[in-house]
């Protein structure tokens, strides 16, 4: 009877999936495929080989999240707070360092990155926080105190790698979900006028000299050409000559003369854009509106903590699109964030296929 039970439930679960993220996703991932391929055929098809193993663990990585009930989250919100705070103490204990950043452990079999998954779990207990001591009101520079402990240390952490990319993410995070949970506009305004006056001490103390030479390369890439404005100018090149229909699938430039370094990391985009143009780009930024509107519509339907969850989640995706995209256009300083499901790299992905899996299962257990 007991087994016949767990059947029926189980059927009924398949039965309220809506696999629209799902499949939306996976239609980035055949152009990230290709894009890699174009990218780095001239190097090796590990690349491509390696994605391919990661896209199959990441809709593995999917289908296990959607089956966990999202309200799990919630209930033991304090332990992953903690797991969290662990793992990115972890970094700087047993991190390997590359490029003069130290935010990556190694597991022999896959390299993972914290501060990635730090982001889903702010999501996961910050949104907790809010549904369940803030829900009804937030007001003042006291919630603000309150709710700024919950991020602070995370945000410190991450900084200190150094991780310019994902501490903005995380400050982007902590905005968009005070808003959506609601906020009354004079603590906005205080808000707004805390960051204006902290900017000029988060440039003189708390970034480091490279960071603050991409600050400067951003506003004035030509300033140096053959040195840190390189990467930037190139990608604009690569943008530029794509024109509106592009040069064409393998018939890019840029990145097979090696003019474009990271063409398949950070810079993903700058190759696609220019063998696909115009037309190619915006295809690609409505798949993308297609995945946040997906996400959006089931934290529509679910509570307070679920909304909050889902759009975290979008936030984090829309933050990613915007920086990066913006990085290869020159609109953009350069930070490191990757391109969600194009950008090559194993973290990201298991990392955004479990949080397409956590928006899944909010539609399959919310009430």
């Amino acid at each position: 009877m007991g087994r016949n039970h767990d059947i029926v439930v189980a059927l009924k679960k398949l039965k309220k999936m809506k696999n629209g993220t799902l499949y939306v996703a996976l239609c980035i991932v055949v152009i990230s495929l290709l894009t890699v391929y174009s990218a780095t055929i001239h190097k090796s098809m590990s690349f491509v080989y390696k994605e391919l193993v990661w896209t199959g663990l990441g809709i593995g990585t999917y289908f296990v999240f959607s089956f966990i009930d999202y309200r799990l989250y919630g209930k033991y919100y304090k332990i992953i707070y903690t797991v969290n705070i662990i793992l990115l103490l972890l970094v700087f204990v047993i991190g390997e360092k590359r490029l003069g950043a130290q935010r990556w452990i190694n597991l022999g079999f896959i390299t993972i990155q914290p501060s990635e998954f730090s982001k889903l779990f702010i999501v996961l207990t910050f949104s907790e926080v809010l549904s369940n001591k803030f829900n009804t009101r937030f007001v003042g520079l006291k919630n603000i105190f309150l709710t700024g402990i919950h991020i602070v240390p995370v945000f410190l952490l991450i900084a200190a790698q150094p991780d310019l990319g994902t501490s903005l993410v995380i400050i982007f995070l902590y905005l968009i979900l005070i808003f959506i949970n609601g906020i009354d506009w004079k603590t906005i305004i205080m808000i707004a006028i805390s960051g204006i006056s902290m900017a000029p001490i988060g440039y003189f103390f708390l970034l480091k000299d490279y960071q603050k030479e991409r600050v400067l390369t951003f506003l004035n890439p030509e300033a140096d050409l053959l040195g840190s404005g390189w990467n930037v100018t190139q990608s604009m090149i690569a943008v530029g000559s794509g024109g509106v229909f592009g040069k064409g699938f393998l018939k890019g430039t840029q990145s097979k003369l090696r003019f474009l370094p990271e063409s398949h990391t950070d810079f993903i985009a700058a190759v696609f854009l220019e063998e696909r143009g115009l037309i190619g780009g915006v295809i690609l930024l409505i798949l993308y509106a297609l995945l946040i509107w997906n996400i959006l519509r089931i934290g529509d339907k679910a509570d307070p903590f679920g909304k909050l969850v889902c759009y975290g989640i979008s936030a984090i995706i829309f933050f990613h699109i915007v920086v990066n995209i913006g990085m290869v256009m020159g609109i953009m300083p350069v930070t490191g964030l990757p391109l969600l499901l194009m950008s090559y790299g194993g973290t990201s992905f298991l990392f955004t296929f479990a949080m397409l899996g956590i928006v899944q299962s909010i539609n399959i257990y919310r009430e």
